[in-house]
């Protein structure tokens, strides 16, 4: 423990690398080298030249197998293009109803402000006083006829309504 921090941990301060000592820098001629092994050649069976020609017929590209390459390569394009035709309806048909969903919007709004600005416009004073310009009165009971409809929304008249007794 006599040792200090700097050699303890062999720090170097400063800018410059300090020179190694010789003993650390010497090589170890003690230790004896290691020869290489030359590599060993597998010791399986040597091709012959029937083999390697066998060999090199079954690399060969022939003409069946263009064949066979060129109608697959021809049903990929045909696919692809038949996707890409599809993929682009798709998106016209998308565009489509985005632009039949803003004027849907567009009329609801509107139909909602016509609908507003004719409740405004109605005014129950010039009604009545126009019905007494008039001489317009209320029915009496025995002048309201009560239908039931089967169909609620509307009413078709195909004969005169009987008057009352």
């Amino acid at each position: 423990m006599d040792k200090s921090r700097q050699e303890r941990y062999n720090l170097i301060y400063g800018n410059t690398a300090r020179k190694m000592e010789s003993s650390q820098a010497a090589p170890n001629y003690d230790e004896p080298l290691k020869k290489k092994r030359p590599k060993r050649r597998p010791s399986g069976p040597k091709t012959t030249t029937k083999t390697r020609q066998n060999q090199k017929r079954a690399m060969a590209i022939d003409f069946a197998f263009l064949k066979v390459l060129s109608a697959g390569l021809a049903v990929i394009a045909v696919m692809s293009f038949f996707y890409l035709s599809e993929r682009a309806r798709l998106l016209n048909q998308r565009a489509v109803l985005t632009d039949t969903k803003s004027q849907l919007n567009t009329l609801q709004v509107e139909n909602e402000d016509l609908n507003l600005e004719i409740e405004q416009s109605i005014r129950l004073n010039t009604i009545e006083a126009a019905a007494k310009k008039y001489g317009m009165k209320k029915p009496d009971a025995s002048h309201v006829i009560r239908y039931d409809s089967k169909n609620v929304e509307y009413v078709r008249q195909f004969g005169k309504i009987p008057k009352a007794d």
